[in-house]
């Protein structure tokens, strides 16, 4: 038989799965990653750290000596966007800039006043967490990172297959977040670059997610324990795998990814302006992806339960909002704890009492999450009623999806194993690359939408609360 590995390196975690040619999840693994915090707000990880993940999933999988490891046919990656990876001449890379540090807002600011139309290129403005910003921050303010760097790289999976075959490359999603990809061409764009003096040797190459971006070296064959000359591919950004695992591949097939952080998004044709908004690159070349990000996500779900329970009882959590459910509760809740849309302030509890209960603030953690999806999905999705798919780790909480689908007044549809169809998106360029499948449409024909889902249809009788609580939760939101 006949397997393919696919790694997708998160923020907060590393997931792994190995399947057939028939499209069958035979093993998995997972790994967590953890966060490095400057004094100014910097975030940070040590790409080794991903390295060690991809190594340990590999390691627990050869313990189980359940399937061959030397009948691996390809290996096949996403991660997190949007980041700065400088590897060295002496093939170190000590930390990343990751896709939420905003520290090069004066950079970006300079390099949309230098090139008022660079929107039109790239099909974004630059904004301070763009690497192409970054990039600039480095040049004039830490020359030695700058310098030393032999090649920059701008995914997390850019970094794993590095150091799985020694290649610089990066792919049409990843590049697009990047600020220096022309968007319809898909190739640097040079009278960018240039003049602002970045070293355009320092980028890696572009290629197609299916295509070879090397063989696994003798090197990490020795340490993975997989067998040398595998083919590596250049794979997909996460939010491009993610487009894929759920099954969106035709215009305006909306879905949403809710992990620790999240996106709405739909695949489309030509630009869409929205100022909220960022167009990627998507798998099949005849389609974009525009993406409206969600700062606040399943890391608000986390806090919630991290502050409401005693040991992190997800289980105890959810009760606690049934019971809250079971009465009248007028608490509203801004999930702007991690900053979004320009905000200055952060989050906040409203109309507390003295007989608000624990309960409540449970639930309106819940619902204020769910408000934001809601003005998110307003702004970017059809008006018509239509389904909508949730994929990502969050998308496990019941709760959490039967309230979305109250507020939204849409079913919700959640696939079977959703916290890996990043991972399982990720499968199809090597679908493609193996002649395992015809192209991205046959994948989400053939495993994709075969998959079983799990519905939540929304309880009409809970609407009319909810679009007065909406009300009020833009009232709100608004003020800055």
């Amino acid at each position: 038989m006949d397997y393919i590995i696919s790694f997708d390196i998160g923020t907060t975690e590393i997931k792994g799965i190995m399947v057939n040619k028939y499209g069958e999840i035979l093993l998995e693994g997972s790994t967590p990653l953890k966060m490095i915090y400057g004094q100014n707000g910097e975030k940070k990880q040590n790409p080794e750290s991903w390295w060690e993940g991809i190594i340990e999933i590999v390691a627990c999988w050869k313990r189980k000596e359940i399937i061959n490891l030397y009948d691996v046919k390809a290996i096949t990656l996403s991660g997190q966007m949007e980041n700065v990876i400088p590897i060295s001449y002496n093939n170190k890379c000590e930390r990343a800039i990751l896709y939420s540090d905003t520290r090069a807002k004066e950079e970006a600011e300079y390099i949309n006043h230098s090139y008022k139309d660079i929107g039109e290129v790239i099909g974004n403005y630059v904004r301070s967490s763009t690497p192409f910003a970054k990039l600039l921050w480095l040049k004039n303010k830490d020359r030695d990172a700058y310098h030393s760097a032999k090649s920059f790289v701008f995914s997390a999976k850019d970094y794993i297959i590095y150091k799985l075959t020694s290649s610089f490359v990066t792919d049409p999603i990843t590049g697009a977040t990047t600020g220096m990809m022309n968007l319809n061409k898909r190739i640097w764009e040079e009278d960018i670059i240039v003049p602002m003096g970045i070293d355009i040797e320092k980028l890696p190459e572009i290629l197609q997610p299916e295509e070879k971006a090397g063989r696994l070296s003798a090197n990490a064959a020795e340490i993975t324990g997989l067998q040398e000359g595998i083919p590596v591919l250049c794979g997909s950004g996460d939010a491009g795998a993610s487009t894929i695992g759920a099954g969106a591949v035709a215009e305006g097939q909306g879905y949403l990814h809710l992990g620790t952080t999240g996106w709405v998004a739909i695949p489309a044709k030509k630009f869409v302006s929205h100022s909220s908004a960022f167009t990627l690159a998507h798998l099949p070349k005849h389609l974009l992806i525009a993406v409206i990000p969600l700062l606040n996500g399943g890391n608000i779900y986390e806090w919630g339960v991290q502050t409401f329970t005693d040991s992190e009882d997800y289980e105890g959590f959810e009760r606690m909002v049934k019971e809250s459910l079971s009465k009248k509760n007028d608490v509203l809740f801004l999930p702007y704890l991690y900053g979004e849309r320009d905000r200055k302030e952060g989050g906040a509890f409203i109309s507390i009492t003295a007989k608000t209960t624990k309960e409540d603030f449970t639930r309106a953690i819940v619902e204020g999450l769910c408000y934001s999806i809601k003005q998110i999905c307003d702004e970017l999705l059809s008006p018509k009623e239509g389904d909508i798919t949730i994929i990502g780790g969050t998308s496990r909480s019941t709760v959490l999806c039967q309230c979305l689908a109250d507020v939204l007044g849409r079913q919700i549809n959640v696939p079977k194993n959703s916290h890996v169809l990043t991972s399982y998106g990720a499968l199809a360029p090597a679908f493609i690359a193996l002649g395992w499948s015809q192209s991205y449409n046959h994948f989400v024909r053939d495993y994709i939408n075969k998959k079983k889902h799990v519905h939540f249809k929304p309880d009409m009788s809970k609407r009319e609360y909810h679009i007065e609580q909406y009300k009020r939760y833009i009232k709100y939101a608004k003020r800055k």
